[in-house]
């Protein structure tokens, strides 16, 4: 395998995918986020200070609207209760998603984060039983068994191993990791992905090398997805890895002053997915650097990049 560490000069913070206009259909979570930033450090047992901010969240839902942002036709499929679904699909629809909001009875989800005033996540708290409930047949009839298709683990391994299976062959599959407690929910569909996207946590759980280098872990993983397939493990503002079959990139994100770190691997997951549809002879190095840089753009708060119209 060829291994490569790639350049850490000037890096391109605002820049991102600029090609192509193409499909993704995403499923999985979809729901409100609620982050309350404290104005000072934080007391326990005491009543801090906060501003709050209230959207659309879930790793599904973050990728879609990324992606919708670059420019694709994006498609979400996703549930909430009755009541709460038009309103999530209208949410989703104002930036640019075509939504597919399914009815299921249950608790409504929702993700609650507090983040310190250094932009940090002390606690979040995470409210997802509804998911648990979701079903293949739920599922499989609204997803377009010929459209590339984006996944996250906050559904059951049988939701996602249907969706997986009801793809005609060679479909183009990716997968985010959603959590160190429900990435192993993707392990039977680890074959069948062109792309993973997984934190350190997360792919120390599927690999079962808690203390193994990232570019280890990435190159253990890749073997074990479809011929073609990537996979990227990050590590925070450590060293993260990209790695093939054959090609290994290594690369420290660049030092930037955090705002919110909560959502930045799903900016990254969107970045790979949109340079791998669109760019597909990219070069590993490259593709790590235009990933991590969006990850670092989203934790440093600043705004998605202007792209270029897609061709």
């Amino acid at each position: 395998m060829r291994s490569v560490l790639a350049d850490e000069g000037e890096w391109p913070v605002t820049a991102g995918p600029t090609s192509g206009k193409p499909r993704f259909q995403v499923c999985g979570g979809g729901h409100l986020d609620r982050h309350l930033w404290l104005q000072s450090d934080p007391v326990v047992g005491r009543t801090n200070a906060a501003r709050q901010t209230i959207s659309t969240g879930g790793v599904a839902a973050n990728i879609a609207s990324h992606l919708a942002a670059y420019g694709g036709e994006v498609r979400f499929v996703g549930v909430q209760p009755a009541d709460e679904a038009p309103a999530m699909a209208a949410r989703l629809r104002a930036t640019g998603i075509d939504a597919a909001i399914l009815p299921l009875d249950g608790e409504v989800p929702g993700y609650s984060a507090v983040m310190g005033p250094d932009g940090d996540l002390l606690i979040g708290a995470a409210a997802m039983s509804l998911y648990d409930d979701v079903t293949p047949e739920i599922i499989t009839p609204h997803l377009d068994p010929a459209l590339p298709l984006v996944m996250d683990a906050n559904f059951p391994e049988a939701a996602l191993r249907a969706m997986v299976e009801a793809g005609e062959a060679g479909r183009t599959l990716f997968a985010a990791g959603t959590s160190a407690g429900k990435v192993e929910r993707l392990r039977a569909c680890l074959p069948g992905l062109h792309a993973l996207v997984l934190n350190r946590a997360e792919a120390a759980c599927l690999t079962g090398h808690a203390d193994a280098p990232v570019d280890m872990l990435a190159r253990h993983l890749a073997s074990g997805l479809a011929e073609s397939g990537v996979v990227l493990v990050s590590d925070g503002g450590g060293e993260a890895a990209l790695a093939t079959r054959t090609d290994l990139a290594r690369l420290t994100p660049p030092a930037l002053k955090v705002v919110n770190v909560n959502g930045a691997g799903d900016a990254m997951a969107a970045s790979l997915f949109w340079g791998l549809m669109t760019d597909p002879g990219l070069a590993v190095p490259t593709r790590l650097q235009t990933a991590l840089a969006a990850g670092a753009a989203f934790a440093a708060g600043l705004p998605l990049p202007a792209l270029a119209e897609p061709s």
